[in-house]
């Protein structure tokens, strides 16, 4: 589930705007100077808004993660999350758009991400709220910026083997 919660982040980062139920939708029509810096932070309110629609708008249908997600797994897991009735929250942390020789655009992101509650600036962490690093290429596609591949790795707090049942010995 948390694999899950952290592709459908990760896919966030590719999604921008107000909620569609708290606010007038913006068209997904792009515009020319459509900025990652600007999008990146309404990008991660869109997982708290369910939008997912927007969020793969966002997706080239080429994508693919380093872990072997493609388009329609991403998809999958987006709307997973979208129509759930639980809140999902998400916060971003921090975020560094990193432009690449070919005109592509890396995004390297820290996101937490909690079920049950929002997640708002300066709230620490809840039990079960997790950190993700997030690392995403983007290139422009008909002036929009679309996620093309990525991947993830989970921070904080550190995953943890189960524990193993003890065994009596005589």
């Amino acid at each position: 589930m948390r694999r899950a919660l952290a592709w459908a982040a990760l896919l966030a980062l590719a999604a921008c705007g107000p909620s569609e139920r708290d606010a007038p939708s913006k068209t997904a029509t792009p515009t020319p100077d459509e900025s990652l810096d600007l999008l990146i932070p309404s990008l991660v309110d869109a997982i708290q808004a369910k939008q997912p629609k927007f969020v793969m708008d966002h997706v080239a249908q080429t994508f693919k993660e380093d872990g072997g997600l493609d388009y329609y797994d991403v998809r999958a897991l987006v709307e997973k999350f979208a129509f759930v009735e639980d809140v999902v929250g998400a916060r971003l942390e921090s975020a560094k758009v990193t432009p690449e020789s070919d005109g592509r655009q890396r995004v390297s992101a820290r996101v937490a991400f909690a079920l049950g509650e929002r997640l708002a600036t300066g709230d620490s962490l809840p039990e079960g709220g997790v950190i993700y690093a997030l690392e995403v290429v983007f290139e422009k596609s008909e002036g929009r910026w679309q996620a093309v591949g990525g991947r993830y790795k989970r921070e904080s707090p550190p995953a943890t083997s189960p524990p193993t049942a003890s065994i009596a010995t005589r």
